[in-house]
């Protein structure tokens, strides 16, 4: 389309529903590995990237049931999940928000180069290594792909950005949602600082 023509001079009447935000949709999404238990969200908007991480969900071996029609989606991600040859979804930079519930219930994820689109360098996945690896996660950077590795539960951390990502914001949280004890992220994206509690029993 080069062009748009808008005929103005008459009332406008008529009712408008809004699509679900896609950059709210795919965090919530992926913070739902975090739990074992039956899971139902409302207006789910039938988007490729929601397609991808659906069947992300059932390659591991999660219930998925999807109505797009009422954007009703019924999930579990239960005990029984096998990651053994399952890889994120590609073409995607929402696929990295997948790492800490994949650290968190099997101790490893690995990013192939083609699922962000993108090598290491500034604005790229270095934020984000950074918060894995100061959770505690071991990072391997191989040909092709980088794996992130963690034998324990992670431990509360104190962390600055460089620069006030919303995405490596939202991982921050996500790790510091099942970490031990309480963590900061300053300069967020959000606002200045965010805190987050976990239990500290573990």
């Amino acid at each position: 389309m080069s062009h748009l023509i808008v005929h103005g001079g008459r009332p406008l009447r008529g009712t408008v529903v809004p699509s679900a935000n896609k950059n709210a949709v795919l965090p919530v999404l992926c913070a739902t590995l975090l739990s074992d238990q039956p899971i139902v969200l409302h207006r789910v908007p039938d988007i490729t990237d929601v397609r991808k991480l659906l069947a992300f969900f059932r390659e591991l071996g999660s219930d998925v049931a999807i109505d797009f029609a009422s954007g009703t989606l019924m999930l579990r991600h239960g005990s029984g999940l096998d990651p053994a040859g399952v890889r994120l979804p590609t073409g995607m930079r929402a696929s990295i928000m997948l790492v800490p519930a994949l650290l968190h219930r099997f101790g490893r994820a690995r990013l192939d180069d083609e699922v962000t689109g993108c090598a290491l360098g500034v604005r790229e996945i270095d934020p984000h290594i950074d918060v894995f690896l100061a959770f505690g996660a071991e990072v391997v950077l191989e040909r092709g792909a980088t794996t992130v590795k963690s034998a324990r539960r992670f431990v509360a951390s104190d962390h600055w950005l460089d620069y006030a990502s919303v995405t490596t914001s939202e991982n921050f949280v996500l790790c510091a949602a099942v970490a031990r004890g309480r963590s900061t992220l300053v300069n967020a994206a959000c606002s200045r600082t965010c805190r987050s509690s976990a239990p500290s029993s573990p």
